[in-house]
């Protein structure tokens, strides 16, 4: 390994790139991967044309689609994959490369369909050598982070590995808490995404700021209750990677998944959206999983219940609403 301490970077999308940037700010030699061959050359003409157009890329961070060649070198890898492809990439990972003096940390959310697994789940089942897997979460749109603008997150995890992680990559600008809480930190992510849909469905349909509102703080219920349900505690829910993180994405016009919802509240087609646009929104995957999830553990989820509804097709977004709105009548706190 080199003088200066190399890092990878599993992912090469807005976010994946943003967070390579900044690694390369703080001093890592920064190698990452691409899949799409035309990514790699972008990167290499100094620019993620794609999905981070606008935004310099500095000829020191090497990009490549060898996926080995990008981990072997790194102490750390960031692993930058949509939760529902993380399996199918890290299995291209040859066997032979050890993970037990590596770190690696997730910046994907969601839940992975087919098993119920969170992405640092994924990644410690699908990789050899035990790794330390650490998830760094928060409001963070990577545009934003990629400007250099204030960002602040958490990273959660085995709280001595977490410790290295948020002095390693914390600065002036991008402030990094620590927390043991992997587990709360990864499910708030996940859910966020499914509310943020909600209330772009909800903005599509003109209901108005009161009707967000209403969507945001009864949202933040449901992540609690799936969280606490699975073991989660109570505080990560109303701190960076929940409460944070949900506000930023019902709220924000770089948000993907509330970009989908208010498509969908506009009268488009789940399905068709997705097929047509180059991003990926993981709410519309998280969104039945999550809802399993509950299910299985006996956590009523009715907006994610009603998001699962919408995307499905089963009902039309303002049948969803007349649905939530007329819900047995309760106490807020039970």
């Amino acid at each position: 390994m080199s003088e200066i301490p190399v890092t990878a970077v599993v992912g090469a999308g807005a976010w994946g790139t943003a967070i390579a940037l900044h690694l390369n700010s703080v001093g890592f030699d920064v190698r990452i991967w691409a899949f799409e061959p035309e990514t790699v050359g972008n990167i290499a003409a100094g620019e993620n044309r794609t999905y981070l157009p606008g935004i310099k890329i500095p000829n020191s961070i090497a990009p490549s689609n060898n996926i080995a060649e990008v981990i072997r070198p790194a102490e750390t890898v960031f692993f930058a994959v949509p939760t529902q492809h993380l399996t199918a990439v890290i299995r291209t990972i040859p066997r032979g490369i050890d993970f037990s003096e590596r770190i690696c940390v997730n910046l994907a959310k969601g839940i992975e369909i087919d098993t119920g697994r969170l992405p640092s789940e994924i990644i410690e089942f699908g990789l050899a050598g035990n790794p330390r897997v650490i998830a760094l979460s928060g409001p963070s749109f990577a545009r934003v982070v990629a400007e250099k603008k204030p960002t602040v997150l958490v990273a959660a995890g085995d709280i001595g590995v977490a410790e290295k992680i948020q002095l390693d990559i914390a600065t002036p600008i991008l402030r990094v808490y620590r927390s043991p809480d992997r587990l709360g930190v990864e499910l708030a992510g996940a859910l966020k995404n499914v509310l943020a849909l909600a209330a772009g469905i909800a903005d599509g349909l003109e209901l108005g700021e009161n009707a967000r509102a209403a969507l945001i703080v009864r949202g933040l219920a449901e992540m609690s209750r799936l969280a606490t349900a699975h073991g989660a505690q109570q505080a990560t829910v109303f701190g960076i990677a929940g409460l944070g993180d949900l506000v930023l994405t019902c709220t924000g016009k770089q948000s993907r998944n509330h970009e989908l919802g208010v498509m969908i509240g506009e009268g488009g087609k789940a399905d068709d959206i997705l097929a047509a646009v180059p991003w990926v929104a993981e709410g519309a995957y998280t969104a039945p999983a999550a809802l399993a999830m509950a299910n299985n553990s006996g956590v009523e989820l009715p907006i994610t219940s009603v998001v699962v509804d919408v995307l499905s097709g089963k009902i039309p977004p303002d049948e969803g609403v007349e649905k939530l709105m007329t819900r047995p009548l309760k106490a807020e706190f039970e």
